[in-house]
């Protein structure tokens, strides 16, 4: 819906994270009679999800009544609605007459006068007495049809008010559709919020919605729709936990960052600490707290000092409150929403800019009075808090008391396996200058151990950057913290900055045996592109090396890794070196090692095509992972099972379950867009989405350090190749899948070929390159002789058909048959679902006397395109299918759809939306433009929308 531009301007935020009740509001409002109840807190986007659902009933002509309460209003019988009714008569058509009980209204709604009926009747002058004026207002409402009447804020709505309200959604006029947005924190204690209890009528239609605050990846979303993906990358999180997840603060923030973004040579800020609190919260938050109590005020800036939730007990002892006193603040909080209980007996703010409001308006001596109370208060308790007493300590300004209550909460946090916490807290250590040099030593080292298990390593990464560069480090503690700086780079820059680290790293660890073997195992985990032989070259020195030491936790991570190439490579001795990880340690590094030589061998067992293995390994992967905290990983894992189910033709609920581990507007770390990047872009090739297609592999190259691995360049390039063969660019394809075939040549590991040299092998043929197929194909035979490598065997067996096929047609479609057969052993239904195709064309010149035949295969390929859903790959099966005469009749007494779409215009509407062209769908559907025009225009008429609002993202 547009960013905001320069200057701070809004020029409207996006619609997010509301769906669902979007979609239930409208079928409310679809047809009338119906009552519709919108609850939520002050912020959470009640009135904007209203006015979504409203703009499409405008513009169907529909007409729109809005009305609002006010805390302080002055004094007008049924106010709000008789503001709604006002614009009311331009919707009276002509031909409705209304009876003399509407002059009950005359003083109130003089707009109506001259519809009212005449003579007038006696005593018209006055307001008309309650019942007399309901019975209007009913009146009226029944002669404008089908109206919908919007009434805000009704939690500050008079008792008048209330009882017209409870009378027209008990018995409302045929055509009204009633909404009703309000607070249930605001309503008067004890009240319904129509006055009376309400059950909807048989007959009246409607829903009940609350709007909870939005998540985290929602948020993440709106910013990015101000702000780009970058910044709502950096300060998503920040903004999810200084809202809450309420968009009133979330935009709020947003706008000022738009602003300060904006000026020249600005840029995006790491942080939002140094922001206050948005205007219109802290005006929400100083009204609630300026109503209450010195008592409850009291309970309020204790709660504002301690941060985080906390029991009667800890808030008495701030606020100098005895039990009594302390019951009754905290219940005048609660009852005016200005705290909430977080759980049973814990009472905090409902987020941080809450509580930020009401801590920044506490005065500088009482605020420095209770830190101090609440340092004593959890210094007191039986398990101490360590961070928050760390917390407090610095808010007091004293630096001495606070390094060593700091650098216990940091110890503790690593102990426990809170990497989180913990690399917070190493990270303010470190940019404390009065940090003695031993102590920053020791860590700027737990840190740098920290950062490779973490997803967001900004910040640990300048903060090891910085550390290695000091000429005070003995050498084998910055060769230390230099590796892990180094294994950290390799997930989250150009590779080869982190090979440079690691280096050198090898060169300062001479010492370190243990640590020197770890360095030369990273180097050679197969991920390089350099040739395999180099790979398992510095793979032999790691394992040379580790064997002068005892070190366990460096024995495990270069078994682990070792694991990692070999099963990179479909080497047997893989699968018996897993049986030898020490899983049974009682050190969780140890236990950590393990579970990534079990992730990578899934990883690696999927990318071979051994995907039954792979599901296997995955189970007990997350099952040590669990143990560990590791979230690399554990993300890493989900991101599997996402592949897996795609080869396996699990696409049921599958792209929502891609957005929601991997956000497509960019809200994770550029690793973990593109594997599900990737399968987006196979989905969008099978569907006919190859404009979206194009556009997700372009953004493909955009990621920092593209392309990470080799296996992904070698997917993204057949990716690239079968669109330009699908779209009859020979040349194109050829030329497309030359640089990942020269990395694969390079690496000399054909296990990882998936789909790319049977896409290279078509283009060949296509552009008359048969000995270039030819060479290829052979250089694959020799890849993979004795590996374990089911997919690139299937693959191989496609390679040879595709070549055989023209010059001895029955050997082709023998090796044909056998690659199908070949990947429906693993279980891979589209890649087996394209080979049939495949074998189906190839029948038509090796038998071409008998088309059953190959039609029996096209028919086949065909049926389970449709049930996955992929529309071109369907499309071209019924294509050759018809020229060959053998598409399935349609049964007789063809289905009529009225006015819903046919599956042909289900499919034309899902390119529609993505903005094909009609060329785009003619293509993408086998058919011609002419053909493809009546589609269009039949489904946007059934639709009743323009082309320009089926792009729309609220359509």
């Amino acid at each position: 819906m547009g960013r905001i531009e320069g200057g701070g301007r809004r020029a409207g935020f996006a619609f997010v994270g509301r769906g669902d009740e979007l979609r239930l509001l409208r079928d409310a409002l679809s047809s009338g009679p119906a009552v519709v109840f919108v609850e939520g807190e002050a912020g959470v986007g009640k009135s904007r999800l209203v006015g979504e659902a409203l703009a499409r009933l405008a513009e169907d002509g529909t007409p729109v009544l809005l009305g609002w309460c006010h805390p302080l209003r002055e004094p007008l019988p049924f106010g709000p609605v008789i503001d709604a009714l006002r614009e009311g008569h331009r919707y009276l058509v002509p031909e409705v007459k209304l009876t003399s009980a509407v002059w009950a209204l005359r003083a109130l709604l003089p707009e109506f006068t001259d519809r009212f009926p005449t003579p007038a009747p006696d005593g018209t002058e006055a307001v008309g007495g309650t019942p007399d004026l309901m019975r209007a207002v009913h009146e009226v409402l029944s002669a404008l049809g089908p109206v919908v009447v919007v009434v805000e804020d009704v939690h500050w709505a008079d008792e008048a008010t209330r009882e017209l309200l409870l009378l027209l959604a008990r018995n409302p006029p045929q055509g009204l559709r009633l909404v009703v947005t309000y607070r249930a924190q605001d309503l008067p204690v004890g009240h319904a919020v129509l006055g009376s209890p309400y059950r909807r009528p048989v007959g009246v239609g409607g829903v009940e919605i609350s709007l909870p605050p939005l998540s985290e990846a929602q948020v993440r979303e709106l910013a990015d729709s101000v702000l780009g993906p970058q910044a709502a990358l950096a300060l998503g999180r920040q903004l999810f936990e200084r809202s809450g997840g309420l968009p009133l603060a979330a935009e709020e923030d947003l706008l000022a960052l738009a602003d300060l973004i904006a000026q020249p040579k600005s840029r995006v800020p790491s942080s939002l600490e140094g922001m206050g609190v948005p205007r219109a919260l802290q005006e929400v938050v100083s009204t609630r707290v300026a109503a209450l109590d010195p008592v409850a005020v009291a309970v309020v800036e204790a709660a504002a000092v301690l941060a985080v939730p906390a029991p009667e007990e800890v808030l008495a002892v701030l606020a100098k409150l005895d039990e009594e006193e302390m019951e009754e603040g905290v219940t005048a909080a609660l009852q005016a929403s200005v705290l909430i209980e977080a759980s049973p007996g814990m009472y905090g703010f409902r987020h941080v800019l809450a509580r930020r409001a009401v801590y920044g308006r506490i005065l500088g001596p009482r605020r420095r009075r209770l830190h101090l109370r609440a340092v004593e208060a959890l210094e007191g308790q039986k398990s101490p808090s360590l961070v928050q007493i760390a917390h407090h300590t610095r808010q007091l300004g004293d630096v001495q008391a606070w390094l060593p209550r700091a650098l216990a909460a940091a110890g503790h946090a690593v102990d426990v396996g809170d990497d989180g916490v913990a690399a917070d807290l190493l990270q303010q250590l470190l940019s404390e200058p009065a940090l003695p040099p031993e102590q920053r030593t020791r860590c700027a080292l737990a840190l740098s151990r920290i950062a490779m298990r973490r997803i967001d390593q900004t910040a640990s990464l300048a903060a090891l950057r910085a550390i290695v560069a000091d000429p005070a480090l003995a050498v084998a503690t910055r060769g230390e913290i230099r590796l892990n700086l180094g294994q950290s780079l390799l997930i989250k820059s150009p590779r080869a900055e982190g090979d440079r680290e690691i280096v050198q790293a090898i060169g300062e660890l001479e010492s370190r045996p243990d640590l020197a073997a770890v360095a030369m195992a990273t180097l050679g985990i197969g991920m390089r592109d350099v040739s395999i032989s180099e790979d398992i070259e510095w793979m032999h020195r790691a394992v040379d090396t580790v064997a002068s030491t005892d070190d366990p936790v460096a024995r495990a991570t270069v078994l682990a890794c070792r694991i990692t190439l070999l099963e990179t490579m479909g080497d047997p001795l893989g699968r018996e070196l897993l049986e030898q990880l020490p899983r049974e340690s009682s050190d969780p590094e140890v236990v950590r090692q393990c579970a990534r030589a079990v992730h990578n061998a899934a990883d690696e067992g999927y990318w071979r095509g051994d995907d039954d293995r792979a599901h296997a390994l995955l189970d007990e992967a997350e099952t040590l992972t669990s143990l560990t905290r590791n979230e690399r990983i554990a993300a890493s894992c989900g991101i599997i099972r996402l592949e897996l189910d795609f080869a396996a033709g699990r696409w049921t609920g599958l792209d929502d379950r891609i957005e929601t581990i991997a956000p497509e507007s960019g809200q994770r770390e550029g690793v973990f867009q593109v594997e599900p990047m990737l399968i987006r872009v196979q989905l969008a090739i099978a569907r006919g989405q190859w404009p979206r297609a194009r556009e997700r592999l372009g953004h493909l190259t955009k990621t920092p350090g593209w392309p990470h691995w080799p296996p992904w360049l070698m997917l993204w390039a057949a990716a690239v190749g079968r669109l330009e063969l699908a779209e009859g660019n020979m040349q194109a394809a050829w030329d497309g899948v030359q640089p990942a075939l020269e990395a694969l040549r390079r690496k000399n590991n054909w296990v990882w070929m998936t789909d790319l040299v049977p896409t290279a092998v078509q283009a060949a043929l296509a552009c008359g390159l048969p000995s270039e197929a030819e060479r290829l194909v052979g250089q694959v035979e020799r890849g993979i002789d004795g590996r374990n490598a089911p997919g690139a065997v299937a693959e191989l067996l496609l390679c040879r058909g595709l070549l055989t096929v023209q010059t001895a047609p029955a050997r082709g479609v023998e090796n044909l048959e056998q690659a199908q057969a070949r990947f429906n052993a693993i279980g891979r239904l589209h890649r087996a679902a394209r080979v049939t195709e495949q074998i189906g064309k190839a029948l038509l010149t090796a038998a071409p006397q008998s088309p059953g035949v190959a039609a029996r295969r096209l028919q086949e390929a065909a049926d389970v395109f449709t049930e996955l859903g992929a529309t071109a790959d369907e499309a071209r099966c019924r294509q050759a299918l018809r020229e060959i005469g053998q598409e399935r009749p349609l049964p007789r007494g063809r289905r009529s759809y009225g006015d819903g779409l046919s599956p042909r215009e289900e499919q034309v509407a899902q390119l529609l939306a993505i903005g094909a062209t009609n060329y785009d769908i003619a293509r993408a559907l086998s058919l011609s433009v002419r053909t493809v025009e009546h589609h269009v225009a039949r489904t946007l008429r059934k639709l009743r929308i323009t082309r320009e609002q089926i792009r729309s993202p609220q359509t």
